[in-house]
């Protein structure tokens, strides 16, 4: 092997991040389905390896001789917490023992309970992987020496692949219309998924910085009455912000959605509206503040997505 390091990786942008310098690194995907004509094309650019969350075994192996991890797991595979967390232990007990580990990225979600004191109980998606940033600190100490937890937020892209849930809906009267049940200016944490790869690899090129560290990864804490306003004006389209209920989102979600996942996709919005921006609190790196990483703005993204092509109508 020429390269110094060897990179276990699960995700497209994370893998392309590191194979831009192949000299530094050796990139290992890892994929469920090495079969798949995605794992195919990326096998003729570096090892790609089978492995599933479902099978330990195929994890040790994946992680043998691993310098550097970042790791991942996917509640609504299951949607279980049980499940999620077990799953998130495992790759935690593995990178434990690996002789050779220098780095341990951990893609994470916040503690809404704690948080919020107990008020916002039913954000399942988040607290599983929260349970496992606790288990990583608490009870594997010298795994969180190496550990960085990254806690995830909204995604830009959403509008892309969900245009009816997160773009404005086009009205008979020509307004386009964004009904959210938050006030019109109560900041959430944003990012382009895209720049996943861009964060991860600084963070590790920069390890000692970010060791036993929580990222808040977010280029933008913006509104959705903001995102909906730059949204109008460079669009040259008229749009209107309506508030609704809680119950008349969870109402909307449900037609889509079991209602657990609806009542957890919501509280996920409440608690933004109850607790303030978390994502801004002291405890976290504020990702969109780290010297030497451009993450992508609302504004940046609006000029490059054609959001208008992909607007529904009522």
């Amino acid at each position: 092997m020429s390269a110094e390091k060897k990179l276990v990786v699960v995700g497209g942008s994370v893998v392309e991040a590191f194979l831009k310098d192949s000299e530094k690194y050796h990139v290992r995907a890892l994929t469920r389905n090495p079969e798949s004509a995605k794992a195919k094309a990326l096998a003729q650019k570096t090892e790609v390896m089978a492995a599933d969350l479902k099978d330990y075994n195929s994890l040790v192996r994946a992680f043998q001789g691993a310098n550097i991890i970042y790791a991942m797991t996917d509640f609504w595979a299951e949607m279980s917490f049980d499940v999620e967390y077990g799953q998130g232990k495992s790759l935690a007990d593995i990178a434990d023992s690996l002789p050779n580990l220098q780095h341990f990225v951990w893609a994470a979600l916040p503690d809404a309970r704690a948080i919020s004191n107990g008020k916002y109980t039913h954000v399942y998606h988040w607290q599983s992987k929260a349970a496992v940033t606790d288990y990583i600190r608490e009870s594997k100490p010298e795994l969180w020496k190496k550990t960085t937890a990254v806690l995830f937020p909204n995604y830009f892209e959403n509008c892309v692949t969900d245009p009816g849930a997160y773009l404005p809906i086009k009205q008979a009267d020509g307004t386009y219309v964004r009904s959210f049940p938050l006030e019109a200016d109560t900041r959430l944490p944003n990012v382009s998924i895209a720049d996943t790869g861009k964060l991860v690899r600084h963070v590790i090129e920069h390890g000692g910085d970010f060791a036993s560290k929580v990222i808040a990864f977010y280029g933008e804490a913006i509104s959705e009455g903001a995102k909906l306003e730059a949204l109008g004006k460079y669009h040259n389209i008229p749009v209107k912000y309506q508030k609704i209920s809680e119950r008349q989102f969870r109402d909307m979600l449900e037609t889509k959605m079991p209602a657990i996942s609806a009542l957890d996709f919501t509280e996920q919005l409440l608690i933004f509206e109850g607790c303030g921006m978390i994502y801004a609190r002291p405890e976290f790196v504020q990702a969109n503040k780290i010297e030497g990483l451009k993450l992508k703005t609302w504004d940046e993204f609006l000029q490059e997505a054609n959001l208008l092509s992909h607007m529904k109508s009522a």
